[in-house]
């Protein structure tokens, strides 16, 4: 499992001439199917773009780089990194859980696995950041997260908390 935070930022490198394409800016999501749609890629204007690679042209996402086989540059549609971070949690109830800061991914950076959520930097310090694992999510919606009743981010006994 790793954090979406630790893929941006990664040099894009191809692999047919191995000459770097870019830096990964955002990765991009499809909440409904909890699968990473693409990697939009740093292009040096100050306006932000649609543009990047989808995740099925990239043939690997490792800890240092991403590897390329096709430079197949296209918009990828979705919910991108940089708009989940923030976004408040609450169960079904009605309860705040905390704001989302990151979006656990599978190894191969293909599935949305879960979400780091914090409640505040006092809250950090004393317990650690939390975890909500996908599978209890009841709607992932443009600016918030809705988890079922029973899900605490902080409690290990609990099902959906955090992650081991």
């Amino acid at each position: 499992m790793r954090r979406a935070r630790d893929i941006i930022g990664l040099p894009v490198l191809s692999l047919k001439s191995g000459d770097p394409i870019g830096w990964v800016q955002d990765v991009v999501f499809d909440p409904k199917d909890q699968k990473v749609n693409g990697m939009i890629l740093e292009n040096g204007h100050l306006f932000h773009s649609s543009k990047g690679l989808p995740r099925s042209a990239i043939d690997a996402a490792g800890k240092d780089a991403l590897i390329v086989k096709d430079n197949v540059v296209q918009d990828i549609i979705g919910i991108k990194w940089s708009e989940k971070v923030g976004n408040q949690v609450f169960t079904q109830g009605g309860e705040a859980r905390g704001t989302i800061q990151d979006v656990f991914l599978d190894d191969s950076a293909d599935r949305i696995v879960g979400f780091e959520v914090s409640d505040g930097l006092f809250s950090d310090v004393l317990q650690g950041r939390g975890a909500i694992l996908q599978e209890n999510v009841m709607v992932d919606g443009k600016d918030v997260l809705i988890v079922d009743d029973q899900v605490s981010p902080w409690d290990h006994g609990k099902e959906g908390g955090l992650l081991s």
